[in-house]
This record gives C-alpha cells, sequence and structure tokens, in this order.
C-alpha cells in the first residue's frame, strides 16, 4: 500500500526515492519470507523434506530431529542475511551450529535446555551451510553418504562449475561391490570410466571432501573400518589446481573466488527477479559482482 501511495504521488521518479522504498521494504516480512523462499531453491531443500534413514543405522532420528535441524539451518540462514553485516562468508565459513538439547545429543555437544544456541565446532569440522547436517542429510542415502549427490551439489550451487548431463545413467548399487571397500573406494571404482571422469574429475573431489560425515552429517573418521580419506584435487574453470582436505578448504575456495560469488548473485537474481542477469544487459552480472564485493559481501544490499 506504501509503495502504490509513493507511487501515485510521483515519489518514484528518481533513483534516490527508489532506493529509499526498497530500503523500507527490505526490512518487511514479507522479504524474508522471499529470501527464505531463495535459501530453499539454492539448497535444494526440497529434497531434504523428504529425508528419512534407517532406524537401525541411526536410532532416535525422527522426524522431530529433522524438524529441529530445519529450524536450525534457517534460524543461521536469517542470523548471517540479517545481521548489520549481512556477510555473505559467513553463510560459508561460520564454524557453529545452532543447537538445542535434543541436536546436542545427536552432534557430540551438551547443550542445556530447549532453546536453540549457538555452539562452536573446530573450524575443520564445520563450514557454514556445507556442513549443515540438514543439508548433509539430504545429499545421503538412508543409510550411507552419497559424494556423487554432495559432490554435485557443491559443483553447480556452491562452487559454481557448469556440469554437462552424463552420457548414461548409472545406478549406484552397494551389492556390486567388494563389501570391504570405503564409500569413496566404491565410488572410484563406479566412475572410473573416461567418459565419467570429464565430470567426475570434479564431482568426486569435492564429495570425498565431505566424507568426514556420516548420512546424518555426524563427524566420523572411519568408514567401514578404514580410515575416512577426505583429500583430492580438482581443476577450476581457469585451469588452476585446488587441493582440498575437508569442507574448510572448499570453503575458503569459494569465499575467495569470483565463480562462486557469480553463482550465488545468479541464483538470488533468478529466484527474486524470475530473470537471468542477461536479459538486464550484458554488465549486469560484472556491476552486481563489484558491487557485491565492494559492500564486503553484504547479501542484503545485494537484494
Amino acid at each position: 500500500k506504501k509503495l502504490m501511495q509513493a507511487a501515485a504521488a510521483g515519489k518514484l521518479r528518481t533513483e534516490a526515492q527508489i532506493r529509499a522504498e526498497a530500503q523500507r521494504m527490505l526490512t518487511d516480512e514479507r522479504t524474508k519470507a522471499k529470501v527464505h523462499g531463495f535459501f530453499h531453491h539454492w539448497l535444494e531443500l526440497e529434497r531434504a523434506e523428504g529425508t528419512s534413514k534407517d532406524p537401525k543405522v541411526f536410532p532416535g532420528f525422527d522426524e522431530q530431529v529433522l524438524a529441529d535441524l530445519r529450524s536450525s539451518l534457517m534460524r543461521f540462514l536469517d542470523e548471517v542475511v540479517w545481521s548489520p553485516q549481512s556477510d555473505y562468508r559467513q553463510l560459508l565459513q561460520a564454524d557453529y551450529l545452532l543447537l538445542n538439547d535434543r541436536l546436542g545429543k545427536f552432534y557430540g555437544k551438551t547443550v542445556q535446555g530447549g532453546e536453540f544456541q549457538r555452539v562452536n565446532f573446530d573450524p575443520n569440522q564445520r563450514a557454514g551451510v556445507v556442513t549443515h547436517p540438514y543439508l548433509l542429510a539430504s545429499l545421503a542415502s538412508s543409510r550411507s553418504t552419497s559424494p556423487i549427490h554432495r559432490g554435485v551439489f557443491l559443483t553447480r550451487n556452491i562452487v559454481g562449475l557448469a556440469l554437462r548431463p552424463p552420457p548414461m545413467a548409472v545406478i549406484f548399487d552397494e551389492t556390486h561391490f567388494n563389501p570391504k571397500l570405503t564409500m569413496r573406494e566404491k565410488i572410484t571404482e563406479l566412475t572410473r570410466n573416461n567418459a565419467c571422469m570429464s565430470c567426475h574429475s570434479t564431482i568426486n573431489p569435492l564429495g570425498f571432501s565431505l566424507e568426514n560425515f556420516d548420512a546424518i552429517g555426524r563427524w566420523r573418521t572411519q568408514d567401514n573400518h578404514k580410515p575416512v580419506n577426505p583429500v583430492s584435487e580438482f581443476a577450476d574453470d581457469e585451469g588452476r589446481t585446488v587441493r582440498l582436505t575437508g569442507p574448510r578448504d572448499i570453503v575458503n575456495y569459494v569465499a575467495a573466488n569470483s565463480a562462486g560469488h557469480r553463482a550465488f548473485i545468479r541464483q538470488l537474481f533468478n529466484h527474486l527477479v524470475k530473470q537471468q542477469p542477461l536479459a538486464y544487459g550484458p554488465e549486469t552480472m560484472e556491476t552486481l559482482q563489484r558491487g557485491f564485493v565492494a559492500s564486503n559481501f553484504n547479501v542484503q544490499n545485494l537484494i
């Protein structure tokens, strides 16, 4: 209503007037709901809503725990975006989770009370949204991890690299492998074909870097009674070799890399404007990216 009144009064004619209205609207609860919709899209949370785990493998991981994890993630996103700094890098690099007592029992932390509170972790074990258990659980099967699902998500949505559709679909079937193999060894064997490795040379290293997290996002050091090996390398779109030893290497690379910034900007733009940036001219993406960097990656300013 206020926007319509401003338009009727001729108060939307200058850049300053438009900017003032946009700033006013930014604080509206409907804007926050719209941003929740963006995160649902960016993090592919529709998959998470249908997550279920084998109760024999993960006893107690029920719908209530999953609901708590969703609340934990959304509270974290709100905390970062609507803080004065609104720093995109914190979405990736934060070394804490918001946990209540129920979640604390699952994720190895003593938490008093049912209220969500910030709980710090070893920075090498938690890295923003990339290692949030709600997301990690959604990118896994009911019994085991899925480096391919995790790797594809990271490649496209976080690192910002394009992937071609696979030339043929290959179904992962546990029964086809030696039962003594780790998940990394199984995926390496499954994707060994040269046609597969054109994409899996990126997908696999990113997925393997999260192998220290089980299918509900708990930290682990062994898989199938063998030490987890999260170390890999991939070549980025500029031909540089990126060495990964875990999630912290991923987020530090993305936070400092223009491809990751562009991926975030493009997805936010598409969700809010319902167009690709190119529809507004060839300089749009460069202008947005330049402003994003100049603002210290302020998400509110970008919105």
